[in-house]
């Protein structure tokens, strides 16, 4: 019996460690993030790297790997391991008073529009309006409501 109840305590302990495991770096604001916007989109960069935008109304992100687009107000690439994907918490890329626009925290301007580079990561405007931003490598791209992800 004994040996069975150390058994089952193992095992929870364990299946409590995946969790933690698998967790991503906290998303903290320790006053070494970026915040700007690129028309409707507002977005922030962390020092870690990880970049994340809230979009003003839902756009529908496509993958390769799926056949079918998701719905999503937000995208984030915070791990190196996963594609860019939606977290379902919008806001947390945009300031209370609303985030200074690409233009005024720019670190340089591309052949279509500003660019900012910070913490390995870049956004940028592009082509007919469009705006995309790569970190990890990871990236994503949004253009006409559709934004291409991986």
């Amino acid at each position: 019996m004994r040996h069975i109840v150390k058994r089952v305590v193992g095992v929870l302990a364990v299946a409590g460690l995946v969790p933690v495991l698998f967790a991503g770096a906290a998303q903290a604001d320790d006053g070494d993030t970026v915040y700007f916007s690129s028309g409707s989109t507002n977005c922030s960069i962390a020092g870690d790297g990880s970049v994340g935008c809230d979009f003003a109304s839902q756009a529908l992100v496509q993958y390769s790997f799926l056949p079918f687009p998701l719905p999503a107000r937000d995208i984030v690439i915070d791990q190196a391991w996963l594609p860019a994907h939606p977290t379902f918490t919008v806001g947390r890329h945009t300031l209370a008073g609303g985030n200074p626009d690409l233009a005024d925290v720019k670190t340089g301007a591309g052949t279509w529009g500003s660019y900012i580079e910070y913490a390995g990561a870049r956004c940028e405007q592009g082509f007919h309006g469009s705006f995309s931003c790569k970190s990890k490598g990871r990236t994503w791209g949004i253009y006409g409501g559709i934004i291409s992800a991986s």
